[in-house]
């Protein structure tokens, strides 16, 4: 028999309420709904109002006290082939083309061991902090990236059932366009749960090999995630091709565009403009708040010395959110070239994303961009909502109001319904052997 736990008294946000009584209706900015909570094995059973569902014999109760709740969190954008390298690849100046070259060398240190090991602690830190899900993007080359792989395969063996592990294939997409491209594309995708990615780069040969990449994934029956716009020039504008060549083609496949970074920087009548392509082309947007800030708008003043940033790195999360284009954040690099800093902890990514973008105006819309959003664009079903028939993972804070949840990221968090080993994030000792 099924064991089944009653929750008394969970505080939901409506945005991630579904499938229930009260939660129809736009939500107000921050708003909460008491509900009581019926979970079988992994399932929630059933949403009522507090008092409505009557606890059976052998059912075990626990009363939240009106602390907020969230589904499991996803991840939709990682590169764990890069994370926990800091320490032997740290990037002193914190530049973007530095952090591709220090991680270029490093690359000779991936072995298939190297990658388990480090994606493992990734992991299992990410679980600790309530991920249910990640999408993963993995570096390809014309002889290199079996490592990687392999030691997804085993992780997303051995992570089987705890976290749903997505993966992505990253190169220059001119790559593609060469004899080993489809050989590589093909590997690529010979993963589970794969797409076909890569970067972008403005040029005068950008049109031809999106069209080649595009009819690539076409013929290969793949939904794309591509590196996009990561910089601060407005003439930048790879997204905007990007959509107009899946409009030409009437590609129909999901395809997923990272950073975006340059539409921020464009001016007001050219961004809408090219929002309204994103739009229509059915572009979704993963916007990578701490890694892009702290790469984007560096400067430095006389004699090298660093001046201050000028703007935040990052995309108009506003305008696309208003505009009802499909969006969620998510950790992108941690403690590695790219970003020094992170633990894969979604919560952190919530909170900084809020802080970073003003997204405390919209609370509703910030709390999907980090469970409803990014399950959308995953195509998990089940998964980044309370509902009725969903994943009954849930991440419990001590707070009863978005302000206390906010101003104390730091605050304890309980795990309900994850694998027993998810209680404590493993030792950065490890990394040390």
């Amino acid at each position: 028999m099924p064991e089944t736990l009653i929750l008394r008294n969970a505080a939901i946000p409506k945005s991630l309420l579904a499938n229930s009584i009260g939660s129809e209706g736009a939500a107000k900015e921050g708003e909460i709904i008491i509900r009581d909570l019926e979970i079988s094995d992994t399932v929630i059973t059933a949403i009522a109002a507090p008092g409505v569902i009557k606890a059976t014999n052998g059912a075990k109760i626990k009363d939240l006290r009106n602390r907020i709740v969230f589904p499991g969190f996803i991840d939709s954008h990682v590169h764990l082939d890069k994370a926990f390298t800091w320490d032997r690849a740290p990037n002193v100046r914190g530049e973007f083309w530095d952090a591709i070259d220090l991680l270029s060398k490093d690359r000779f240190n991936w072995t298939t061991e190297d990658l388990y090991r480090r994606g493992d602690f990734a992991l299992r830190c990410a679980e600790s902090h309530g991920t249910v899900a990640m999408r993963t993007h993995l570096d390809v080359g014309r002889d290199f990236g079996e490592n990687s792989y392999e030691a997804m395969r085993a992780l997303s063996e051995r992570w089987s059932g705890r976290i749903q592990l997505e993966t992505v294939s990253l190169c220059g997409i001119e790559l593609y366009m060469e004899p080993i491209g489809q050989e590589i594309a093909e590997k690529s995708l010979s993963f589970p749960k794969a797409l076909l990615g890569g970067m972008p780069q403005m040029g005068p040969n950008l049109d031809t090999e999106l069209d080649y990449f595009f009819d690539l994934a076409a013929e290969l029956g793949s939904g794309v995630d591509l590196h996009v716009d990561e910089n601060g020039l407005a003439e930048a504008e790879c997204v905007r091709r990007i959509a107009k060549t899946i409009l030409k083609k009437d590609f129909s496949l999901p395809v997923t565009c990272g950073h975006v970074c340059s539409l921020a920087i464009q001016d007001e009548s050219r961004a809408h403009s090219t929002i309204d392509l994103i739009k229509e082309a059915g572009v979704q947007i993963v916007s990578l708040p701490m890694c892009n800030m702290y790469l984007q708008g560096r400067r430095e003043a006389k004699d090298y010395a660093r001046a201050t940033p000028r703007w935040r790195g990052v995309t108009l999360l506003h305008e696309l959110e208003t505009a009802g284009v499909p969006l969620a954040c998510a950790s992108d690099n941690v403690r590695d070239a790219f970003y020094a800093w992170g633990d894969f902890d979604m919560f952190e990514v919530l909170v900084q994303s809020i802080r970073i973008a003003h997204l405390d105006m919209k609370l509703s819309a910030a709390t999907r961009m980090v469970t409803s959003g990014p399950a959308d664009i995953m195509g998990l079903k089940g998964m980044g909502r309370v509902e009725e028939g969903g994943d009954a993972r849930l991440v419990v804070f001590d707070s009863k109001s978005f302000n206390e949840l906010l101003a104390r990221p730091a605050q304890k968090r309980e795990l309900i319904g994850f694998h027993s080993d998810a209680k404590e994030t493993p030792d950065y000792e490890e990394l040390h052997f």
